[in-house]
């Protein structure tokens, strides 16, 4: 539902062309999701050893290099490169977009890519950022797609933060809304700045601190043995506080450049909590720590986050003029 209308995928014509920018684990995810309503679905990754791998197990028709022939007639384009590539990918594309299509912006920092869209994408395409983030592709963070297999939710119980440019077509971005919720995503609306201190929390933050624990504890290069023999007494705990690093999204280090103001500030408050924890080790201090608070804070928002959130309502946009979709 989106300002009081029901938008479905189904309401499209007959299965218009896709396109998919990026083979990364987020472009994959998309492919699979859009081929249940669209056709074809070309991707285009510029990698040619990656678009080799992919060719034989992802759900496009086409995956090429060429990415005006990939973006040339498709009524959807989803941008999932990341965030350091983007604005040469959307310069790039510009003027091979069709008249009305849909942009989809998928990945790190909505404030940003919009600020780009707006310098470089002309003004008939409805421009949408729109990501899922905290989800898991069934199978494992990194199994690709099955070629043939029954269409799956690639998106299942991950919430997608959409922020819409100023002149997005307002059915432009009930379809885009439609698209994440049949992966199973729960859909809502905020504004890009806010999003993007949820993601740089919820994505960003624990990639930059798992770093941190490798780099102090397990040294920055590999070593025939360790001064504690960590390598082999290391348990599952600290295995699972550095599982962000098991298969980072590409591009993760221009992502925390592309939000570096709310990695800052995020960042600032961790080193202040570690610093008041470590004074009290230094003043022999023998009260709590604060680990059974943050547990029970913890079990408190695993099951709050099990809920749907209500989705937040939009401001009135301004009418576009001469706006034309293809669905």
């Amino acid at each position: 539902m989106w300002r009081g209308r029901l938008v479905t995928i189904r309401r499209m014509v007959d299965r218009p062309k896709a396109a998919v920018l990026g083979a990364g684990e987020m472009g994959l995810a998309f492919c699979e999701l859009l081929t249940t309503r669209f056709a074809p679905i070309e991707l285009w990754e510029p990698d040619p050893d990656v678009g080799r791998a992919v060719r034989k197990t992802v759900h496009a028709g086409r995956v090429s290099a060429d990415l005006a022939g990939t973006v040339s007639d498709a009524t959807v384009v989803v941008v999932t490169t990341g965030a350091s590539e983007r604005p040469r990918v959307m310069q790039d594309m510009a003027d091979h977009l069709t008249s009305g299509a849909v942009v989809i912006i998928a990945g790190t920092g909505h404030q940003r890519a919009l600020e780009d869209a707006v310098r470089t994408l002309p003004t008939h395409a409805s421009v949408i950022c729109a990501t899922p983030i905290a989800w898991t592709r069934p199978g494992g963070p990194t199994a690709p797609p099955v070629k043939g297999a029954s269409p799956v939710r690639p998106f299942a119980d991950a919430v997608a933060g959409i922020s819409p440019s100023p002149s997005a077509h307002p059915d432009a971005v009930g379809v885009v809304q439609a698209i994440l919720e049949a992966g199973g995503a729960t859909a809502f609306f905020a504004d890009p700045r806010e999003f993007d201190a949820l993601a740089t929390a919820a994505s960003v933050l624990p990639t930059i601190i798992a770093t941190t624990l490798v780099r102090v504890v397990l040294g920055e290069t590999p070593a025939t043995s360790s001064p504690n023999d960590f390598d082999r007494a290391g348990g599952n705990a600290f295995a699972e506080m550095t599982r962000a690093l098991e298969d980072p999204a590409r591009g993760i280090e221009g992502d925390v450049i592309m939000v570096s103001d709310h990695a800052l500030r995020w960042i600032e408050q961790v080193i202040a909590d570690l610093q008041a924890t470590r004074q009290k080790i230094l003043d022999g201090d023998t009260s709590p720590i604060g680990i059974d608070a943050a547990a029970s804070r913890r079990r408190q928002w695993v099951t709050t986050r099990k809920s749907s959130p209500e989705l937040a309502i939009l401001p009135d946009l301004p009418t576009p003029t001469r706006r034309r979709l293809f669905f």
